[in-house]
């Protein structure tokens, strides 16, 4: 690898750990910080917990508008155009919430202002994971080169699965952060600590904007004189309804095992502090496994791998709320780390392979940005919703382990058309 991909790669690790540090904070931070200071007090419990995940979800509403913002913007003046700015916005609005006034000072707005800054951060979240991933493909390589194919030649699984370790180092970073805030004396993680832990993702902005100053990627070879969503959806629609579903078991089994096991955890008084320490091995597992699986995918295929993923995700869904209903500190670690490593590695670890071909080079930004945001909003924005809803309604996980079977079924079911899109040719 010379030292221009080298920096690619790193710019694309770098966008991950800066988006999904921030996931790590407002997951972890939910039932410990913003029911409390950004909400009214003396509602029902319940509520107080839900009204936050409903400000979670409402981020994911705006991933899809920033995929076809910063897609088309990619698609037709380069990568490097769009993600100039797709990390800039999402440290900022990080930041900005590390400093954000609570509802006793300034009542309704606290919760409003939130409720801005997550619809700014995934504006942004929506352009950056399809720019960052599709760099590592093409960003060096010539007309032919693409990321179309990821077998036992090309070497290129191992590019993808690194890039998404930035999503567990992020997670990992992210929790450790709010976790040693945590251990703060009396009341200084509510005041500050929590604040300290956000104003940290600064120092990742400032890293990965030098990383991105020198140019990196280069405009589609021929650009569709139409929006490129629009071409999508002409040419591209059962491809971009494949990626939506691949995007459906991965996406929404990673925040069921993340956003709703703390919510299921901290319902069944489980410490905090375990279901910390649980979520940051389990990342800390995801990272380590991802370069394994992108290995295994350049030895026998991309679509293998990501199966084995879906098959791990419906088989373990039950056992991992056993493990926590267990109750024990090494339980949790081991509910956290079983899931993430043998469910949500395998499947990250090669998706942007199985995303990036289902598109023609021309719209490949475009699409692969629609697909991974609309299949975000369908599962990992609205999952821990539901999963709250099945839980409240039978009072158990039964609910919530079937419907991670379900998501992965789907899934499976979309591998069958992995190159749909390959002989689609886009005329100006």
């Amino acid at each position: 690898m010379h030292g221009s991909e080298r920096r690619v790669l790193a710019s694309a690790i770098i966008g991950n750990i800066v988006e999904w540090y921030d996931f790590a904070l407002y997951t972890a931070a939910t039932p410990l910080v913003f029911g409390q200071l950004f909400f009214a007090r003396g509602q029902d419990s319940l509520l107080v917990q839900t009204e936050p995940l409903m400000i979670f979800a409402a981020g994911f509403v705006m991933r899809p508008l920033g995929g076809l913002f910063f897609g088309a913007l990619g698609d037709r003046h380069g990568h490097r155009a769009a993600l100039r700015w797709t990390l800039l916005l999402i440290g900022i609005a990080t930041a900005l919430i590390g400093v954000l006034p609570s509802y006793a000072r300034i009542g309704m707005m606290a919760p409003l202002l939130l409720l801005g800054l997550r619809l700014v951060q995934g504006f942004a979240a929506g352009g950056e994971w399809a720019g960052a991933v599709l760099i590592i493909g093409e960003g060096e390589t010539g007309p032919e080169d693409t990321p179309d194919r990821v077998g036992p030649t090309t070497g290129r699984g191992v590019a993808f699965a690194l890039s998404q370790s930035g999503v567990a180092a992020g997670m990992v970073l992210g929790t450790a952060a709010l976790l040693l805030a945590r251990s703060l004396p009396g009341d200084a993680f509510l005041t500050y600590g929590w604040r300290l832990a956000f104003l940290a993702a600064v120092p990742f902005v400032a890293l990965g904007a030098w990383l991105r100053g020198t140019p990196s990627g280069r405009p589609a070879a021929r650009t569709p004189s139409r929006p490129p969503a629009v071409m999508i959806l002409r040419h591209c629609g059962l491809p971009l309804a494949c990626g939506i579903a691949l995007r459906l078991a991965e996406n929404g089994g990673v925040y069921l095992m993340t956003v709703f096991a703390l919510f299921y955890g901290h319902a069944r008084h489980i410490p905090d502090t375990w279901l910390l320490t649980g979520t940051m091995a389990g990342m800390a597992a995801d990272g380590l496994a991802m370069p394994c699986f992108g290995w295994l995918a350049d030895r026998i295929g991309a679509s293998r791998v990501y199966l084995g993923g879906a098959v791990a995700l419906a088989a373990l869904a039950e056992p991992f709320f056993m493990l926590l209903d267990h109750g024990t500190l090494w339980s949790v670690v081991l509910a956290f780390t079983g899931g993430m490593a043998l469910c949500h590695a395998p499947m990250i670890a090669v998706e942007p392979a199985l995303l990036a071909r289902l598109f023609p080079r021309e719209l490949r930004y475009s699409g692969v940005a629609m697909a991974h945001e609309l299949g975000a909003v369908l599962a990992g924005g609205i999952s821990p919703l539901l999963a709250a809803g099945l839980y409240r309604t039978t009072g158990g996980a039964s609910g919530v382990a079937i419907y991670m079977t379900v998501l992965a079924t789907v899934s499976a079911l979309a591998l069958w058309r992995p190159n749909a899109a390959t002989r689609v040719r886009v005329g100006r």
